[in-house]
């Protein structure tokens, strides 16, 4: 991961259950913005074509490059589906995992959603990872009824980083967040179905190494 020049706008945590899935693309080119919705979801999703399933044992390779309006590259498996809204990247296998993980809370064994999202350190906040990321996902945890581990500290790409899991009957998750400057993280959270933690964080992790940000 590059390390970022600029810092961005801050985001708030997202209950991406309640995202609206419509206008995703399988092109590594990022969508036009738009305000995230609570409404249903249209029905017309853009599915990508022949997306790269996880091979047995393993997981795809994050090879595809998508550039946000700000300037970060997102890395993901090939012909999955994407999406940027308000700031936020969202990656899934295809257009159908992200609308199952929408209407009905779940995700078909062996697909995975993604969203990348970043918040601003405010003053007087907390510059610890492992402090930050169950803060941050406080209100999803608990709006799923899911779940949690402990949060744990690790490093990624030489600079501080953590990770955890949650889960309830019908979704697995996720997340880790970077201090990717002194002011700011990289959250990354990412949906599969129950039993698929391992494959996930590793899914989870290749696409965080790879993600880069601009030069100021």
């Amino acid at each position: 991961m590059h390390h970022p020049g600029r810092p961005a706008a801050a985001t708030t945590v997202l209950l991406a259950l309640s995202l609206a899935a419509c206008g995703g693309s399988s092109s590594p080119a990022a969508t036009t913005a738009a305000e995230p919705s609570a409404a249903a979801p249209s029905a017309a999703v853009s599915e990508a074509p022949a997306a790269s399933a996880a091979p047995a044992g393993g997981v795809a390779e994050p090879t595809e490059k998508l550039t946000a309006e700000d300037g970060r590259v997102i890395v993901y498996p090939p012909g999955w589906w994407t999406k940027e809204d308000m700031g936020i990247v969202y990656v899934a296998t295809n257009g159908k995992t992200a609308d199952s993980l929408v209407l009905s809370g779940t995700v078909k064994p062996g697909e995975s959603y993604v969203q990348f999202g970043q918040n601003s350190i405010l003053s007087g906040g907390t510059t610890d990872p492992a402090v930050h990321l169950p803060d941050y996902m406080k209100m999803l945890i608990e709006g799923q009824a899911m779940k949690a581990g402990a949060p744990v500290a690790i490093t990624v790409a030489g600079m501080p980083a953590a990770k955890m899991s949650a889960s309830n009957d019908k979704l697995q998750l996720v997340a880790v967040t970077v201090k990717v400057q002194d002011d700011m993280f990289a959250d990354v959270i990412a949906y599969g179905a129950p039993g698929e933690e391992a494959a996930l964080e590793e899914l989870v992790l290749r696409m965080v190494e790879g993600m880069t940000f601009p030069a100021s």
